[in-house]
């Protein structure tokens, strides 16, 4: 009859337990979870181990079923452990190195369990009682094995009660619900002494297998059950593995707390209870990066403002890293034509602002720039100096030699107006046929008559014979006018017309000389004569210009 109601008690056991794990299985997710599932399924196979042991015919099935009873034994204590640390303290990491050890405990527990026959340090020794059907019974004496096998489960218990003690009511498990788990402590030490001292035996035995389903049991009703109707919380953890980036927690030690599943897929080498890596902590301002990775670094913060962890970001920045290259190469190549295209930009600039034939610019940049020079002169209270030279008996040149000799000496007269300009002077310009226009920025009467001397003697040094000019001086030469004046008028065609009346006064002075407007005296070539020095100073005065003579 004891042995009848021994067995009921492990049925009945054995289905609480089943039914409290099919509960929560669907939430295994949950590391609170976990810990109870280890609970509840270690108290399930000591419990079925249990009833087939008292149902065997003979000893060696005897010790067969006290053998496969260990796996839950050595499961217990550890998920009872796991289960308080997890309701009591959530935010505490219990670190690899103590699951390695209780994983290395039941090992080498198991490996002294199944090897006993070699060792006896479990059971020394085994009574058989014969008898009929369920009559039968078989003793255990205990060898140091079992005791040190023992009292690591019941230090593993004990250590729990702290948790209980000294944890703060929390929601999900109230004060009440504390003073049941302490309580349920007990069950299985009360259990335990009494099968030793024989006081179970009308039982039918040891009834501590019992009493861990029932612990199993208080433990569902007083906080796991609340904790599993926790939508918000289960909600959080779901958000908390969905997240497509890597999510790290640190606690206030540097080490891992939790990590998300796209952590683990993205960084395959951390665990929890692992130190952080030291890079991590050590980046300002929390940004860091790793190969393909963007990692980014948050505190977390308490109530009372103070740093309890950190929160590590992870994102796989690779595909963007890819796309972030070839936009680099693509800039390169918009940089290349963008150039390309500035380049054109620049000849066909140069090409609107240049003339063809001599290299020099042309009218069109001459008006323009001429009109800023002069704004600027007129602006700043500067004089501004403009000069018109006209290549003497250049009609007679084309008649006399063509038209391709006369683009040559052209673009040998530009060249040479162009290099007898010195640093200050602004520019040198082909306004018309062989008409060319020099601007002089910041030049005083001066300094432009000097420079206009210059280019009459290098015009002369050039010795370009034509049959057609001056029998005196039988070669290419050139007329200049000049003014230089500080701009009362922002219209350049005033300093145009006076620097054209003086040329025309060049012109019927004798050609190959220089004329300043406003009645300066001109300057005479070499060899000419008082008359034609005389003709020259009295055509300086712009009246004496008669625009409508031609002048060649």
């Amino acid at each position: 009859m004891a042995i009848s109601l021994l067995i009921l008690l492990m049925a009945g056991a054995l289905l609480v337990c089943a039914a409290i794990a099919i509960a929560a299985w669907p939430r295994r997710d949950d590391p609170t979870v976990r810990a109870f599932l280890l609970l509840a399924i270690g108290a399930g196979i000591w419990c079925a181990g249990r009833m087939l042991e008292i149902q065997a015919p003979n000893v060696a099935e005897r010790i067969l079923w006290a053998k496969l009873q260990y796996p839950g034994i050595l499961m217990v204590p550890v998920g009872w452990l796991l289960s308080v640390v997890r309701l009591t303290r959530p935010d505490l990491v219990v670190g690899r190195g103590w699951l390695t050890l209780a994983l290395t405990v039941s090992v080498a527990g198991m490996v002294l369990v199944l090897t006993n026959e070699r060792h006896g340090l479990v059971w020394p020794q085994v009574q058989w009682f014969g008898g009929v059907g369920l009559h039968t019974r078989a003793v255990f004496s205990h060898g140091p094995a079992y005791w040190a096998l023992a009292a690591y489960g019941y230090g593993l218990l004990s250590a729990s009660l702290y948790f209980l003690v000294m944890a703060r009511p929390r929601g999900k498990l109230s004060g009440g619900g504390r003073a049941l788990l302490i309580g349920g402590l007990l069950l299985p030490v009360v259990a335990n002494v009494a099968y030793l001292r024989g006081w179970t035996t009308a039982l039918g035995g040891d009834l501590t297998p019992a009493t861990f389903s029932v612990m199993a049991l208080l433990v569902w009703l007083c906080a796991l059950r609340p904790h599993l109707g926790d939508v918000g919380h289960y909600a959080r953890l779901r958000v908390f593995d969905a997240l497509r980036e890597g999510c790290v927690i640190v606690d206030d030690r540097d080490r891992i707390a939790d990590l998300n599943r796209t952590a683990q897929r993205m960084l395959p080498g951390l665990r929890r209870g692992d130190p952080a890596p030291a890079s991590w902590m050590a980046t300002r301002p929390y940004v860091a990066g790793v190969p393909d990775y963007e990692l980014t670094v948050e505190p977390v913060r308490n109530l009372d403002d103070r740093v309890i962890g950190r929160i590590v970001f992870v994102r796989d920045v690779s595909a963007f890293r890819t796309r972030e290259h070839a936009l680099v190469e693509e800039n390169s190549n918009l940089a290349v034509r963008l150039n390309e295209t500035v380049d054109k930009l620049l000849r066909i600039e140069g090409d609107l602002y240049r003339d063809p034939l001599t290299g020099l610019f042309n009218r069109r940049f001459f008006q323009r720039e001429a009109g800023v020079l002069l704004a600027a002169a007129q602006e700043r209270g500067t004089p501004l100096g403009l000069m018109l030279i006209d290549v003497d008996f250049f009609k007679q040149y084309n008649d006399i030699y063509g038209h391709l000799r006369g683009d040559e000496c052209l673009r040998a007269i530009g060249a040479t107006l162009a290099q007898t300009l010195d640093e200050g002077a602004s520019f040198c310009a082909r306004v018309g046929g062989e008409e060319f226009a020099v601007v002089l920025h910041q030049a005083d009467a001066e300094r432009t008559r000097a420079i206009g001397m210059r280019m009459l003697q290098a015009v002369r040094s050039l010795q370009m014979p034509h049959a057609g000019a001056d029998p005196s001086h039988p070669f290419l030469s050139i007329s200049v006018g000049a003014v230089t004046r500080v701009p009362d008028s922002p219209l350049i065609e005033e300093l145009v017309a006076a620097a054209d009346v003086a040329l025309y006064a060049a012109k019927r002075g004798g050609r190959n000389r220089l004329v300043m407007a406003g009645g300066q005296a001109s300057a005479p070539r070499p060899g000419d004569s008082t008359a034609n020095a005389a003709n020259a100073a009295n055509a300086a005065n712009a009246g004496n210009a008669d625009p409508s003579r031609p002048l060649v």
